[in-house]
């Protein structure tokens, strides 16, 4: 953990309960993943011994002085994962997720998925009640009509090209955003909280109060009702919004939710390889986590935009063996451009990818094996 405002970055160690060591997570025609985790379940988990590396101070420096950029309205997260190895900025800070909170509403619908209770091949109607405000390329296509969709392709919608509809019609085929955070609870993860659906989080965003109906929120109804707000309290919501602890997380608890997803932790070997695949299809955000990578790296991750906060997590693939890098970025200020926002994300991730890909070079596999007999430091 970074210690401002000087110090190295200290390096946490731990043994995660399964490592799945793959690349691009290919799917064979019966829907089970190709490849085969090359540690076997049958290991027995070994107790962290608790040691720490230290990284050189030059790569905290760095992380600082891009984070200045933004006034210091930045947190990151990044483990590598076969070594344990993880680096925080902030990572104990709460910032809004904005769409990133996407990623943790998927998983308890993924649950309800590999127990029956969910079909993804049914098909059902979409009615103009519920589509909603701000990106929704479903209700853009639409005409004003109601549409028919399968449920997978709602799925695919909400993550890859971040669909306000398909998200609330997933999450109330999910039981909620009270369903979706106890989910990441019993998956052994916090500082992640979902609060609000799509329809209310965007009326909040613009001063209209919690009183009004969520089914009264709908797309058009919603703008003729914001389009009524004086614009001086539009933009006391807009300021609101970035202090507001409802839908926020942590980067270290994202990046424990994403190694939770990578693990394929709760989840049946089809749908740990349907959500990273879908997230590897993440079609915004070219500027930011993938912005300075090289253009063939694997990258299965989500973005989120709202007001201030601009954000991108997700987990990359490592070229020449050395491993995967789950890396949470979030920035949350108005007082800057969204370009330099965007490029905060982009440098403080090729940072890192630089950083590891030297330090672990063909050495991922043999440390993750390492890792599973008490030897987590390996040079």
């Amino acid at each position: 953990m970074i210690s401002r405002p000087s110090g190295s970055v200290r390096v946490r160690v731990r043994v995660p309960a399964r490592i799945l060591v793959l690349g691009s997570f290919p799917l064979l025609s019966s829907g089970t993943v190709a490849a085969q985790d090359p540690l076997s379940p049958s290991f027995p988990e070994m107790p962290s011994p608790g040691a720490a590396c230290v990284v050189p101070d030059s790569i905290g420096e760095v992380l600082r002085r891009i984070a200045r950029r933004v006034g210091d309205e930045a947190g990151l997260s990044a483990l590598h994962v076969e070594s344990g190895a993880r680096i925080a900025f902030n990572g104990d800070r709460r910032f809004p997720m904005a769409s990133v909170s996407k990623v943790p509403m998927a998983l308890e619908f993924l649950r309800r998925i590999d127990l029956g209770e969910i079909d993804p091949a049914d098909t059902i109607m979409v009615t103009t009640q519920e589509f909603r405000a701000g990106h929704s390329p479903l209700a853009e296509w639409s005409g004003a009509r109601s549409v028919r969709r399968t449920v997978d392709s709602l799925f695919v919608l909400m993550l890859s090209a971040s669909d306000n509809t398909a998200t609330d019609v997933i999450l109330n085929m999910s039981g909620g955003p009270e369903a979706a955070t106890r989910r990441v609870r019993e998956l052994g993860v916090t500082g992640v909280e979902v609060d609000r659906s799509e329809a209310r989080t965007f009326a909040n965003l613009v001063g209209l109060p919690d009183t009004i109906p969520e089914s009264e929120l709908y797309r058009y109804q919603y703008f003729r009702m914001r389009d009524a707000v004086p614009e001086t309290h539009r933009q006391a919501a807009r300021e609101r919004y970035g202090t507001d602890p409802r839908d926020t997380a942590t980067p270290d608890g994202m990046t424990d939710l994403l190694l939770a997803i990578h693990e394929g932790r709760g989840l049946s070997l089809e749908s740990r390889a349907w959500i990273l695949d879908v997230l590897s299809r993440t079609g915004s955000g070219r500027s930011r986590m993938r912005g300075r990578l090289p253009r063939s790296t694997f990258v299965a991750h989500k973005t989120g935009t709202m007001a201030g906060a601009i954000n991108d997590v997700g987990i990359v693939a490592l070229p020449e063996g050395a491993g995967h890098l789950i890396v949470s970025v979030f920035v949350n200020t108005l007082r800057r451009t969204t370009s330099r926002r965007e490029r905060t994300i982009s440098e403080m991730t090729r940072l890192l990818y630089d950083y590891f890909l030297e330090e672990f070079r063909g050495r991922g596999a043999a440390i993750a094996v390492a890792r599973r007999f008490g030897a987590p430091c390996i040079s």
